[in-house]
C-alpha cells in the first residue's frame, strides 16, 4: 500500500527548519553587505577619486587640488573614467557577495541597484510563500494523523 503522504512523511522537519532559518540568516547578511558595499577608483595618478555605492551611484568624488593644472577635457575624462572603474569595482563587490551567499553571482541584468533589489524582494517573497506552503503541509498532516 502506498503511503498517503509520500515522500513527505520521510521528511527532517528540524533539519528542515535548521536549514531554512540558515538560509533566511545567509540572506539578511546578504542584504547587509550590498547595503555596504562600496566601490573605489582612481584616476589621472591618484588626483581623482570616486565611490559608489549600490544605494546611490557615485557618493564621493574627490578632486586633489593639483587637477587644476588638467585641461577641462582632461579632468572631465579622468572623472568618467574614475566612475566606471569605482561602478565596475562595486560590481565585481556585489557578485563576491552574491557568490558567497548564494553560489552564484549577479544575472548580467542585475548591474542596476534597483533590479538588484527587486529580484532580492523576489527571491524573500518566494522563500516566504515556500515556508507558508511546507508549514501549512505539515499542520494538514498533523491532523491527519491526530496530532
Amino acid at each position: 500500500m502506498d503511503d498517503p503522504l509520500g515522500n513527505f512523511a520521510n521528511i527532517d522537519v528540524e533539519a528542515f527548519l535548521r536549514d531554512s532559518g540558515r538560509r533566511v540568516a545567509d540572506f539578511e547578511a546578504a542584504q547587509k553587505e550590498v547595503a555596504a558595499a562600496v566601490g573605489r577608483a582612481t584616476a589621472a595618478d591618484g588626483l581623482i577619486a570616486v565611490e559608489c555605492t549600490a544605494q546611490g551611484g557615485v557618493s564621493r568624488l574627490d578632486i586633489d587640488p593639483r587637477a587644476k593644472r588638467m585641461s577641462v577635457q582632461e579632468m572631465s575624462a579622468a572623472i568618467l573614467a574614475a566612475i566606471h572603474d569605482a561602478d565596475a569595482d562595486l560590481q565585481r563587490r556585489l557578485s563576491e557577495i552574491m557568490t558567497g551567499t548564494f553560489g552564484g553571482g549577479l544575472d548580467p541584468a542585475m548591474g542596476d541597484p534597483d533590479t538588484a533589489r527587486a529580484k532580492m524582494a523576489e527571491a524573500q517573497q518566494a522563500f516566504d510563500r515556500m515556508m507558508g506552503d511546507a508549514m501549512g503541509e505539515l499542520d494538514r498532516m498533523r491532523r491527519k494523523l491526530g496530532y
